[in-house]
């Protein structure tokens, strides 16, 4: 058994050894965390970029393809973007609730600025049609 502090009311409690993750304290009835690592620099930058790049995915090869080698027209194209916006919405979505979830909070992050960044990409695609 491990005796650790309430990091909200300072009273000694009692955890097994080798334990971690979210405990709801006996004293206070307030939850806190133990036992987890906190994450390098590195793995935020990876969490950040990883976060931006998954949903990014979903939507950014297959436009090329599209329109480049299958050449649709009219409504096919429309229908076509609607569901590359939507899995690129629903990927981001996910994506940052696992994030939040896990308290990697540059995963959630990144998942945000993707839909930014494509949203931008469209833009820019569609000036220069």
């Amino acid at each position: 058994m491990a005796i650790i502090q309430c990091p909200h009311c300072e009273k000694d409690i009692e955890l097994e050894a080798g334990s971690s993750g979210l405990f709801d304290c006996p004293y206070c009835e307030e939850q806190f965390s133990w036992g987890n690592t906190p994450h390098s620099s590195t793995t935020r930058w990876f969490d950040l970029w990883l976060g931006f790049l998954i949903p990014s995915s979903t939507i950014f090869p297959g436009i090329p393809i599209l329109l480049f080698i299958f050449e649709p027209q009219g409504l096919e194209v429309l229908i076509y973007l609607i569901v590359g916006i939507i899995s690129n919405i629903l990927t981001t979505l996910v994506l940052g609730l696992i994030g939040l979830r896990m308290q990697r909070y540059q995963l959630a992050l990144g998942a945000l600025f993707s839909p930014i960044a494509s949203a931008l990409t469209f833009y820019l695609y569609a000036e220069t049609i």
